[in-house]
């Protein structure tokens, strides 16, 4: 009996010993893992350190892996090994990504079937990740008025936000406005250009096309003739302006152009050059001809072109030769400008465009009771002037484009 005890502890002792050598062996050659199985950190932060995944904090390890590599902009999950001593252990990233896009809403005003896209409605979007912006509903950009605009901002990972903007849709019916279209006087034999100086400007439209039906002139006998100049902007808003051409034979004092302009081109050369700014240029003609002509209160008025070369020449006139004067010497200049006349037709004087618009230029001498320098000023400065000088600047504003609102300096 107590052979077989004996024998039976044999058998258990070497058992255990067995059971102990392959435990030793297992846990040497798979260690148990000191690392949590996954770090979770959110899109676009710093990667954690080493120390972040070993579940001891009293332990230190490094990074065996290269994790410079891992763009933390992306989500996924990203396998990572750490080396704590000897031993190398294992465990995942997972880059996640919950954060919604944020943006700043930018409101805007259109006119009606005019198109906007979503994305002209935010700006300064931030996401770690690529985003997409669209309407929650799709405007009705042919219905005038204010409507509330919801768009929402999705990122890669499916994360929205949503943003609240305003659009305010215009209605356009004010028509196209035709500047310069006037009355003219041409002689047979002339070259006639019916577009030089007309112009039309848009409240909505740019280079909108100037159509000319000239087809009942005839240059070749003496009469008045009809023609029209009409255009229409994209709303279907549609202006006519109609003149009369008088054609006539060359009369006895008849202007040559070319001899026009070689006069104001030598009256130019002695008051202005490169060096001086605009302003500077504009001013000199404005005194050049404020001394030169003396007003006697008559001219004849059937031809600019006579008149410019009675103020250049001879030196004397009414508003009418100061106009053509200083049509004539800031056309050549280089300066864009145009008659503008009273409403009763008793007064003429320029528009001229300086920097950003038209400004009032008017070289005719005052009434000394009035005094007055009508130097690129504004409509409302000449307005101004009007209620003391009653009637004075009083012109249909319809037909000509507006000054700025702010007087120069």
């Amino acid at each position: 009996m107590c052979s077989v005890k004996k024998s039976i502890n044999k058998k258990l002792i070497y058992i255990i010993s067995i059971v102990i050598i392959v435990s030793v062996f297992f846990v040497g050659m798979f260690p148990s893992n000191k690392l949590y199985e996954s770090i979770e950190v959110e899109a676009g932060t710093d990667i954690p350190e080493a120390s972040a995944f070993i579940k001891d904090e009293k332990k230190s390890g490094t990074f065996v892996s290269d994790v410079k590599e891992i763009n933390t902009s992306l989500p996924g999950v990203y396998d990572v090994e750490i080396k704590i001593g000897r031993k190398t252990y294992s465990s995942t990233l997972n880059i996640i990504d919950t954060i919604a896009p944020a943006g700043e809403v930018v409101h805007h005003e259109i006119w009606t079937n005019e198109i906007i896209e979503a994305k002209e409605f935010v700006e300064n979007i931030f996401d770690v990740t690529d985003v997409k912006v669209y309407f929650k509903e799709q405007p009705d950009f042919s219905k005038a008025g204010v409507q509330k605009i919801l768009i929402v901002l999705e990122d890669t990972s499916g994360n929205k936000s949503e943003l609240e903007s305003s659009l305010t849709i215009r209605e356009d019916t004010e028509p196209p406005k035709i500047i310069g279209a006037t009355d003219q006087t041409v002689y047979i034999g002339e070259k006639v250009s019916y577009r030089k100086d007309v112009s039309v400007t848009d409240n909505r439209d740019e280079n909108l096309e100037l159509i000319v039906d000239s087809s009942a002139v005839n240059l070749k006998k003496e009469g008045s003739y009809t023609v029209s100049y009409s255009a229409t902007d994209t709303a279907g808003n549609t202006s006519t302006e109609t003149v009369t051409f008088t054609v006539r034979e060359k009369p006895q004092n008849y202007v040559d152009p070319e001899e026009l302009h070689k006069l104001a081109d030598d009256v130019l050369a002695s008051i202005i050059n490169e060096d001086m700014t605009d302003k500077e240029k504009l001013w000199e003609i404005f005194q050049w001809i404020k001394k030169r002509i003396t007003y006697t209160g008559y001219s004849d008025k059937s031809d600019w072109m006579q008149g410019a070369i009675q103020g250049i020449k001879k030196g004397s006139g009414d508003c009418f030769t100061y106009y053509a004067t200083a049509r004539e010497l800031l056309t050549r200049a280089g300066f864009e400008n145009m008659v503008v006349i009273r409403v009763d037709g008793t007064h003429y004087w320029n528009l001229v465009y300086y920097e950003d618009g038209w400004y009032h230029f008017d070289t005719c001498p005052h009434h000394k009771k009035y005094p007055y320098v009508c130097f690129l000023r504004t409509d409302e400065e000449v307005e101004e002037y009007t209620k003391i000088n009653k009637n004075y600047y009083n012109f249909d504003k319809t037909k000509y484009p507006a000054t700025p609102t702010t007087p120069l300096e």
